[in-house]
C-alpha cells in the first residue's frame, strides 16, 4: 500500500486541507495571558506526552532526533516510532516512522497570540491497521480531548475551546 506525500513540518502552522489520503485532526484552545509561558514550557517538551499517559523520551524534543513513544491500551504496549521535525520554544512537531500504527505528523503550539493547537494529519499506516481505523480514530479523538484538559490543568481553570 503505497502511502500519500505531504510536506514535513506542515502541522506547525494553520492547514486549510488534508493532503489527498489523509485525515487532518485539530484542536485549538486561547490561553490566557498569565498562563502562556506555563504552557509553552509544557508543549515545548516531552512532559506535555507524559501527561496525555505516553512513555516518552527522557530528553527534550529535538529536530531529527528519532525516538519511540509507546501507549498502553487494554494492557497491550504499542511502541511508536517516531522523528521529531521541529522543536522550539513554542511546543515541537513529530513524524511518525516505520512501525508506528499511523502515519503521518502531529504538533503541538502556542502561538503568539496565546492560541494552544494540537494538530495532525494521518491516516493507518498498513492495511491491517486500516481495518482498525475507527478504533484508531476513537483514541486520537480521545487523546486530543486529554490534551486540552492538560492546557486547561496547566491555565489552573477551565478554557474555552473551540474545534476547528
Amino acid at each position: 500500500m503505497a502511502l500519500p506525500s505531504y510536506r514535513r513540518g506542515m502541522t506547525r502552522e494553520a492547514i486549510a486541507t488534508a493532503p489527498a489520503g489523509m485525515r487532518l485532526s485539530e484542536r485549538s484552545v486561547g490561553v490566557p495571558p498569565e498562563a502562556r509561558a506555563r504552557v509553552a514550557a509544557l508543549v515545548s517538551d516531552w512532559e506535555f506526552k507524559r501527561r496525555a499517559g505516553f512513555e516518552t523520551p527522557a530528553e527534550r524534543p529535538v529536530a531529527g532526533a528519532e525516538s519511540e513513544l509507546a501507549k498502553r491500551v487494554l494492557g497491550i504496549r504499542f511502541a511508536e516510532p517516531i522523528r521529531v521535525v521541529w522543536a522550539d520554544e513554542s511546543g515541537f512537531g513529530y513524524e511518525t516512522r516505520p512501525g508506528h500504527p499511523i502515519y503521518g505528523e502531529e504538533s503541538f503550539r502556542i502561538d503568539e497570540q496565546g492560541r494552544f493547537t494540537a494538530r495532525s494529519v494521518s491516516r493507518p499506516a498498513t492495511a491491517v491497521w486500516r481495518l482498525l481505523s475507527p478504533a484508531l480514530r476513537l483514541l486520537q479523538w480521545r487523546t486530543h480531548r486529554r490534551y486540552l484538559r492538560i492546557v486547561a490543568e496547566a491555565v489552573g481553570r477551565p478554557v474555552d475551546s473551540q474545534i476547528l
